[in-house]
Parts: C-alpha cells; structure tokens; sequence
C-alpha cells in the first residue's frame, strides 16, 4: 500500500513538515500513472496536494471552452465543487490562460480574484498552478485559511503534481479517443455488414436468374436479370466508395482538385443519373461557374437528393441553383415527412440518422460526407424542416478559392 493512501476515500491530513517529499512524490506519481480517467486524477490530485503542502483545502479545475469547472475538491469546509465560472474571472483561468503559477497572500487585495465567490468560504490565501498539456487542459489549487504566502518549495511540489497530472491527463485522453476508435471500427463492420447483405442477395437472385435463362433459352429473363446485375453491383460500388470515402475524410486524405465548374449543369447531369425529369425538378441560374472539386461536388448534390428521393414519400423534390454575394447557393428540397428538431444537428455526424430514416436502408454517412466536403470548400449547409411539411437543405458555396 502506498504511503500516501490514494484512494478516493482517503481523509486527507496534513503530514508533518519533516517528511520525506520525495518519496511521497514518487507515490503521487504511481498512482496517477494508473489513474483510470479523469476524475480518478481529480481524486489523486487533491488528496496528495492537500497532504503534501499541509493546505486546509485543494481544487481540482477543469476547462471546458470559455468556463472553469471546479472538477473535485478536499477542504476543511466546502468550496465550489460542481460549480463553473468564467475562466475570464477566475484565477484557475488567469493562470492557465498566461501559463504561469499565481502565488496570492490576501485573496481580497488581488483584482484576479472573483471576492464574492470567496467571501462565504475559508480561504484567505491561495496557490494556482496549471496543468499544463500541450494546452492548459486544468489546474490545481491549494487553500489557507490564515494569511500564508507560499513558499517556492510549496510551489515547486505542486507544481511536479501538475506535472504528473498533465501526463495522467493526456493518457486518459488517448485512451478515451481508442476506445472511441474501436468502438467507430465496430459499429462501421457491423453497418457495413447489414448494408452489404441486400445487394449481396440481390446478385445472387440475379445470377440464379440469368443460369435459368441460359438454360432456357429465355433471352429476355436474361436481359432483366442482367439489368438487376447491374444494379446490384452499382450499389455494391456505391456502398464501398462511400465506406472509402468517409474513412478518407476522417483522416484528411483527400485534398481538393479544383477547376471551373458550371453547377447548373452538373446538378443536371447528376440528377439525371438518380431519377426521371418527371420526380425532381430544377431551376438553375445559367452560367454560374465556381473554382470547386468536380468529385466533391457531385457527392454533395447526390446525396443530398439522394435522400430527398428517399425520404420524399414519391412526391415531387425541388433543386435550386441561385448566386447571392459571392456565394453559389445549392437548395434541395422535399415534401417527405420532415425531420424532428432533436435529429437536425445529429443527421450531419458520422453514422447517425434521423428517426424518419430507422427502418430504411443506409449507413448514416451520407450527410455527414455533404457536411465534411461543403466546409473543405469554405461553405456551410443548413437544414430546415417540419414534421410532415417536408425537409429543405441548403449549401452555400464560395465562388472563388
């Protein structure tokens, strides 16, 4: 057992001046070596800091965007666990903010300190040290409760602490981010799996089809089931380039081709390729050409009005092409059954699909591929829609690089 008792249930006591640091350090950093995540830090962090500086309380800060997050905390009375504040206006921030430790002897007589957030507590005087990763992801604080200035020995050991810390942290973040990639690596083998079975039968029909023909003599059971071949194997193609596709945008590995485009006519021409004149209907601004990637283009426009087709209940899809401003505006419209207000931002990430689209065939890549392609090109897209009123989508394009 170590010295230190680093449990989560440690009472944390202020050890005698005399003890040997070093070793206790050692201790501090055997346990957070072997941390499990983030609040198993937290929990390390606080009891040693508290035992080893003899403070009568520690925090253990969070940054989360423009917000501190006092994460854990051990202290002879309560201080501001749970709660988030502005790193603009909190120490913790100021001193991740500036990468610097903040040695503060009277809390009320230094203008970083937020008083009313102080006044109900103990502390009179504070030590802040950042943790700090390749950005400053946390930091610790230690408290008095009588007028104290730290030592530059007090600082030096929270600082190693922070410096333990900082490697505890990044570890949990590299574990997070691999248990996320195996979970991705599953979760696509398995959707891959269920796509891939219908078009796999298909052919397979289609092979048993074209045996009996030729055996028959039936040229024209040959010609459809050679024609439902095709298809088939389109699909096939479709799925695996996709699959290819998503994995090469997540990984940055397709760079942007750029040549003159008329967008007009290619959404012609891939419209065209996806359903009769009679299903969707365009109107285009003549000549508007835009310095984008054919290939990139081509899968927005398909996808997008690949879905409208599929979720637009048979009815008639809409397509525009206007310019506004400097920007190529691509509008694709349905009148399906309309996409529910808490899918509208999740429909654009990788797998995810809105409840109308449960039940329907797809791998929940295709808007979240329209989405990564539209912002390589320095444009956006938006999504407007209402149950049973149908789903509008609309991209907006830079007309020049």
């Amino acid at each position: 057992m170590s010295r230190m008792a680093l449990t989560a249930g440690a009472h944390a006591r202020p050890t005698p001046a005399h003890a040997d640091k070093v070793l206790d350090l050692i201790d501090v950093a055997r346990a957070l070596a072997i941390a499990p995540d983030v609040e198993g830090v937290g929990r390390i962090v606080k009891i040693a800091a508290r035992r080893l500086l003899g403070a009568d309380g520690v925090t253990f800060v969070l940054r989360e965007g423009d917000l501190v997050r006092y994460a854990d905390e051990d202290a002879i009375s309560p201080l501001w666990k749970g709660t988030a504040f502005p790193a603009s206006a909190c120490v913790s921030g100021w001193a991740m903010d500036h990468r610097e430790t903040v040695v503060i002897e009277d809390v009320y007589a230094d203008p970083r300190v937020p008083y009313d957030a102080y006044r109900p507590t103990f502390v009179k005087s504070m030590l802040m040290v950042p943790v700090l990763a390749a950005q400053p992801v946390a930091a610790i604080g230690a408290y008095w409760a009588v007028r104290h200035a730290a030592t530059p020995r007090e600082s030096a050991l929270l600082e190693a602490i922070a410096g333990f810390a900082a490697a505890a942290l990044e570890r949990a973040k590299l574990e997070r981010e691999l248990r996320s990639a195996v979970a991705l690596r599953d979760e696509l083998l398995g959707l891959a799996a269920h796509e891939l079975r219908t078009p796999l039968t298909v052919l397979n029909l289609a092979v048993s089809g074209v045996t009996r023909a030729l055996e028959t003599a039936d040229v024209e059971g040959a010609r459809r089931s050679t024609e439902r071949l095709q298809r088939g194997a389109e699909r096939l193609a479709r799925l695996v380039e996709m699959l290819l596709d998503s994995t090469r945008l997540a990984q940055l590995e397709i760079p942007l081709v750029r040549e003159r485009v008329e967008l007009g006519a290619l959404v012609a021409r891939v419209v065209a390729r996806l359903a009769s004149a009679e299903r969707v209907r365009i109107e285009a601004e003549p000549g508007l050409v835009g310095g984008w990637d054919r290939a990139r283009l081509e899968q927005i426009v398909a996808n997008l009005v690949g879905n409208a087709l599929k979720f637009g209940e048979d009815k008639p899809v809409h397509v525009s092409v206007s310019s506004h401003g400097g920007l190529a505006r691509l509008v694709v419209a349905d009148q399906g059954a309309g996409i529910a207000e808490e899918d509208r931002t999740r429909i654009f990430q990788r797998f995810e699909r809105g409840a109308a689209a449960r039940g329907v065939g797809g791998l929940g890549l295709g808007l979240w591929i329209v989405r990564q392609n539209v912002e390589a090109h320095g444009g956006e897209i938006h999504v407007e829609s209402r149950r049973g009123a149908g789903t509008r989508f609309t991209v907006e394009l830079p007309l020049s690089a």
